[in-house]
């Protein structure tokens, strides 16, 4: 029972862009590890579709910085879901938890790519409540936080060239980017 009502926070997270979340049958805790389990494959096949599709659609030349911070954002994702589930590794819930964050992570990319938020946080909400929750050192000097900042710093510089007609600017990009982080981070310490 327990872990249902954990997967019905964790899966809620995900809002506008991707796939939603499954509706699962059964509230088995082997169900609900399958069917988080499917909802990152089938978000993870959804954000290739659209990176391959931006990666024909671009110069060349941007093509290799394109494919740098994707690999970026990979290890990011990565690490902060091994982060994120770490306490519960050799729990039964823990794929539930770790495929969940893959599934949130990956269409929050997905959002990314599209130049999109997937929040609805004001950008000043934003900046307040992650500089609380980066008060807690383990969190500001974490793998996964390194990590992020460098593919937030990447996809940003990305973004301005490719949304240049659409005046997108780098602080919509890192405010954007930063609202993801900040509802990942914030579902870190709710499920610790």
């Amino acid at each position: 029972m327990a872990s249902s009502t954990i997967f019905a926070e964790t899966i809620a997270q995900s809002q506008i862009f991707g796939v939603a979340p499954p509706a699962c049958e059964e509230q088995t805790q082997l169900a609900l590890n399958i069917c988080a389990s499917r909802w990152a494959k089938t978000a993870d096949f959804l954000r290739s579709l659209i990176y391959e599709d931006i990666y024909r659609q671009i110069p060349e030349a941007r093509q290799v910085y394109l494919k740098q911070i994707e690999q970026n954002w990979n290890s990011y994702r990565d690490t902060h879901c091994k982060e994120l589930s770490a306490p519960f590794r050799q729990g039964s819930i823990y794929p539930l938890l770790y495929n969940s964050c893959r599934a949130r992570v990956t269409n929050d990319r997905i959002a990314d790519l599209q130049g999109k938020s997937n929040s609805k946080i004001t950008p000043d909400a934003t900046t307040q409540r992650l500089a609380k929750v980066l008060s807690q050192e383990e969190l500001r000097n974490s793998s996964g936080q390194r990590q992020w900042q460098r593919y937030q710093a990447q996809h940003c510089q990305f973004e301005s060239l490719r949304f240049t007609e659409q005046s997108q600017t780098a602080k919509q990009c890192r405010d954007r980017l930063a609202e993801s982080r900040l509802r990942e981070l914030e579902a870190m310490i709710k499920i610790r």
